[in-house]
Order: C-alpha cells, then structure tokens, then sequence
C-alpha cells in the first residue's frame, strides 16, 4: 500500500454559521466555545528569542511568570510631557515626582535622568550591556493587509535612511508572519543591515485576516509574539521599545463568551504577558499603516489605547493591543498616514525618558491587578508609564507552555546531539543575494508518534526550529514555525524509513558560523537537531535567490 504524507499548517477553518463575534472577525461555533481553549491555537513562536543576547532566561522558573516585586524593584520608564506635548528632559529631579501603587505613596529608591539613558560609543554593534534604550522593529503581516506591506516597508526605509550609518543604539527587525515569527535581524547598531534585511523580507497574503475566521488563533500569536520579545530581553538592562507596524491583535470581546476554561485560559495568558512586558522594561508603540475607509468605525484598539480605565483589571472587557499601549506606557498612531514621523515620535518618547524604582509593600500573593500612577509636582507637566501589574498568585498553575519554550532554547543552543527524532540535513544551496541558505530537511520515522483524526488518517504535529549561531551559539537570526504531518495509511508500521522531506529557508548573516534546525514531535516531546558548521556552508553552491 503507497503512504501518502502531506504538510499541513495548523489553522482553524472557517466556519460558516458561526456565532458572530461583536469585532465581525469571529468564527467560533457556538457549541463549542465552553470546550475552546486558547493554548492549542497559539502558535510556538520563536522559542529561539529566549537566548538572544542573554543566556540568563535559561536559569528562570518554568512556572508562570510573573513580575518580581516580591523582594525586589519595580523600574518605571517614564515620560514627562509639556502642556504642548512636548518631552521634558531637564531641570527634574527626584523630588518633582510622585508615585502610588493602589493609592498608596511609593518611596523612590533610585533615579536617573534622560543624558544618562545613552549607549557606549566604544561597544560593538550588537552589544547590550549600556543603559541606552533597544528597539524592536515588528512588520506585523499576520494582521494587517496585503497592500499595506508594501508602503510600511516604504516608510521604514526612508526613516532608516535619514539614520547615521551606526545608529544611536541597537535595533533589531522581527516579521510575524500567518504560520511563523521570524527574527529576521538580531540587535545592531548597522544601519545597512536592518535596511538589507528589510529589502528581503518577503511579503505575504494574510490569508487568516483576509479569512475573517481567525480572530482567536491571530490573537494567540500577536500575545505570543509579545511574550516571547519580553522572554527574549528579560535579562538585557534598560527600556526596549517595541515599534509594531500594522493592527495588531483582533479585538476580542470576553462578555461574548461564556464563563469557562477559554476566558480562564485566555485571562492567565494576558495577565502573564502583561506582566512580563513590565519586568522587561517594553514599552509598546503601534502605528497603524494607510488611511481609514470612509466610514470605517474607530478600532477596539485606538479607543482603548488612550483611555483612563480607573484601578480595576484593564483586560477586564476587552482583550487588544490599545490596551496593552495603554498598560505599557507606549503610544498607538492612528488614524495618520505618516509613518516616518510617527517613528521619530515613538523613538522620541522611548529614548527620552527618566527611570525610576521602588520597592512595593503589598506583598499580598492574591493575583489582583496593582495601579501605578506617577504625577508631578508641577500639574502642567505629565507622565507617560507603566499603568500597573498583577500580583503574585500563589494558586497560579505552571505553565506548560514556558516549559516546552525552555525546553527548546537549550535544544537550540546545545551542542551535543540530540537523536530522539532521526532528522538530516542535505542539498544545501546559498543565496548570497539574500543572505539566506535552503536546505531539505528528511525525518525518519523511528519514534514518530502518529496519532488518529477524525478523518481517519494519523498525525503528527511538529514544531520546526531553524537558527544561524555565532560562534558562542548566541543567535543571529531564527525562525519558527508549526507543521502537522498526516498520513493516509492505517498502518504505520508500514511507513518507510525516511518519512518527510521538506525545504526550510534560513536567514545566514555575515558573522554565522553554523546552521541549527530543531525538530520536536509535540504529542510525545521527543526532539531531534541537525547542524551544519561553517565549512559546510562555504562548500554549498551559490544561486540567486528564486522568486517566490
């Protein structure tokens, strides 16, 4: 009996006769929103992140994380404005601030002024350790349309080019993409690598959002990308600013939902990301590409994102990315059409900014959400933070989905073999006019666990993990990406050795020194690597890039 194997991605179908979500993005059936859980949608995105310039992610609980307040300091990044709106950089000290958490007055322990947020001119491109601010260019294509990529890219660019040729402080490109996260650029002070890499980014057709039945799983992946930047730079000191070109996460109404293990489930993601975001130091800055239809209504999203939603939950009502501007300090742009000004304003307000910490005294391990509010002592003046956290919960459940990121972290940067999965690499060719190499990757099928569909045929479910290392396996560039392997026969037994082949392209940037792809059967946890060093990707033949 021929086996016939088929790479399928891991997507909701849409769902006609659904019950309609109130953002008309919805497609989730009525029967089934008791039973329907968040973490199996969300895709894995770039376990890679977790080790990029920081080895300390690895050393952290597995548990569900949450910000460290309990013996430590709260560090606030903080924005003062004029009455014209205007950032305010001199002449504040200590004293001229004030700050409450849950109304109650905070002692400031330590303090600094914005002309000591600056990078060491002497430090390498991709060094992190100064107290200059970071930033993470994100080109959001999973949520936003297709002709939109082409002007965002546009405007980026022209924003890049006005740059000096080593920027003020280190920036990195990452593309969240309908199946995928890429870290498509690591953190560099270059200016002609982020403007190299972002003439190669490819675009795509955001089929889920054209769809209109993808707005949970869009959601999972806009909170896991959000995660998965604050793991990446949980141990890097100083602020980053997330700059995210494109909507951002679908609304998502929680009263649409009945009481149960989907609101739960997504409650916990959003309080963890949340808090995470803050211990991390992020602040989120969104810009929306293009102009409005006529009569198109004001998005979830720019409603919340300058609303002063008092000391309760903000993810209480809605679940968007406003309200994560909103809880960051950052700020959401729309509905403008300037996208290079609006960088300036974002990088603006992300470099131009005082820090400081206090130690909280509820120690209270009850979960609840903690207000910060910062005000001056001069009321013409006006601070931009943080809106608050969530507390410790001592009932919280771990969280088995920071344990698979770990898990695969250290598979990535290991350097001994990892042979659960039999995987090879073979038929490599450069493209040196992308910086990016093809290979085939080929499965065997010893230890593969085939589980039964529905349908009949078995599956399996795959999270794929490529990376370009530096010589000390810190990452270059990565990218990840879920895959569900089906067969048609009723046999497995009878699958043949070599059970997939399929093509993976990966970025190579100049300083690479090896080629790692990670393979991990979901269903039973078993992982597999293959790596190619440096010499082999000399030897590999050079082509041009083939259209896609």
């Amino acid at each position: 009996m021929k086996t016939v194997l088929a790479v399928l991605p891991i997507d909701i179908p849409a769902c006609p006769g659904s019950l309609p979500h109130p953002s008309h993005e919805s497609c989730v059936p009525a029967r089934d929103r008791r039973a329907f859980t968040l973490r199996p949608l969300r895709l894995v995105a770039t376990i890679l992140l977790l080790v990029t310039g920081c080895g300390s992610v690895l050393a952290q609980s597995p548990d569900v994380p949450t910000i460290r307040v309990t013996s430590g300091l709260v560090f606030l990044d903080v924005t003062v404005l004029d009455k014209k709106g205007r950032p305010v950089v001199k002449g504040l000290t200590k004293d001229d601030f004030l700050i409450t958490e849950d109304h109650k007055p905070q002692r400031i322990f330590s303090f600094e002024a914005p002309e000591t947020h600056v990078v060491d001119a002497s430090a390498a491109d991709d060094n992190l350790s100064g107290k200059a601010p970071l930033t993470i260019f994100v080109l959001d294509l999973l949520n936003s349309s297709f002709e939109d990529f082409a002007y965002t890219r546009y405007e980026i660019r022209k924003y890049l080019a006005t740059q000096p040729a080593r920027l003020s402080s280190p920036a990195e490109l990452m593309v969240l993409g309908n199946q995928s996260l890429e870290m498509a650029q690591g953190y560099t002070r270059n200016k002609e690598d982020l403007l190299y890499t972002l003439d190669h980014v490819k675009p795509i057709y955001p089929y889920k959002l054209m769809n209109g039945g993808f707005t949970v799983e869009r959601l999972g992946q806009s909170l896991d990308t959000l995660e998965q930047i604050a793991l990446q730079n949980a141990g890097v000191p100083g602020r980053k600013n997330i700059v995210w070109f494109g909507h951002g996460a679908p609304n998502l109404t929680l009263t649409f939902y009945d009481a149960g293990e989907f609101a739960d489930e997504l409650m916990q993601d959003v309080h963890s990301t949340t808090n995470m975001l803050v211990d991390a130091r992020i602040s989120l800055f969104v810009i929306y590409p293009g102009i409005p239809a006529e009569g198109a209504g004001i998005p979830f999203s720019a409603m919340r994102a300058d609303a002063d939603l008092g000391d309760n939950d903000p993810f209480a009502g809605d679940v968007n990315f406003g309200l994560f501007v909103n809880e960051t300090g950052g700020k959401l742009f729309y509905p403008h059409n300037d996208i290079d000004k609006e960088i300036n304003q974002s990088l603006q307000m992300g470099t131009e900014y005082y820090t400081l910490t206090y130690q909280p005294h509820n120690l209270d391990q009850n979960g609840k959400f903690r207000r910060i509010r910062v005000s001056l002592r001069d009321p013409k003046l006006r601070a931009i933070t943080k809106a608050g956290y969530f507390g410790p919960d001592k009932n919280a459940s771990v969280n088995p989905q920071q344990q698979k990121m770990l898990k695969l972290s250290e598979a990535v940067r290991s350097t001994i073999p990892l042979t659960a999965l039999h995987l090879s690499l073979s038929n490599l060719v450069r493209h040196p006019d992308s910086r990016t190499a093809e290979v085939t990757v080929e499965l065997e099928s010893k230890n593969i666990t085939l589980l039964p569909a529905d349908d009949g045929k078995d599956t399996a479910t795959f999270t794929v993990a490529a990376a370009s290392l530096k010589k000390d396996r810190g990452i270059l560039a990565s990218k990840t990406e879920n895959l569900t392997l089906v067969s048609t026969t009723p046999h497995p037994y009878r699958l043949p050795k070599v059970l997939w082949q399929f093509p993976l392209t990966i970025r190579v940037p100049p300083k690479t020194q090896s080629l790692r792809v990670v393979l991990e059967n979901q269903d039973a946890g078993r992982i597999g690597a293959a790596e190619l060093d440096r010499k082999a990707i000399d030897a590999a033949p050079a082509t041009a890039t083939p259209m896609p």
